[in-house]
């Protein structure tokens, strides 16, 4: 990789980061991978309560990391950032596969 590549994205780069350093940010984005889920059923899922939950997503949107969809009285979360679906798939390889090879050997 080139460094002079890369200068002109550091910010947005850093941003996208950051906004995914979070434990909590981190789980609700793993969650979004495989489809929409209603705010009260992520809240369940990642264990926040949905005033927590709302303070995480409100970050995610102003990165435009997550988007929402209204019906009726329930709002759907879902994330089709692909910055961050190959984030998720570096960590997944990284954390998941790489740890089911060592146990299996």
């Amino acid at each position: 990789m080139e460094t002079s590549d890369l200068a002109d994205h550091t910010n947005v780069a850093a941003a996208l980061l950051s906004a995914m350093a979070n434990p909590k940010r981190l789980l609700i984005l793993c969650s979004l991978v495989k489809g929409e889920v209603a705010v009260g059923v992520l809240a369940t899922q990642v264990g926040l309560s949905q005033s927590a939950l709302s303070q995480h997503l409100s970050k995610l949107r102003a990165q435009k990391l997550v988007k929402t969809r209204r019906d009726a009285q329930t709002i759907y979360y879902s994330s089709t950032s692909e910055p961050v679906m190959k984030i998720l798939a570096t960590l997944e390889d990284i954390y998941l596969v790489q740890n089911r090879n060592r146990s299996a050997a």
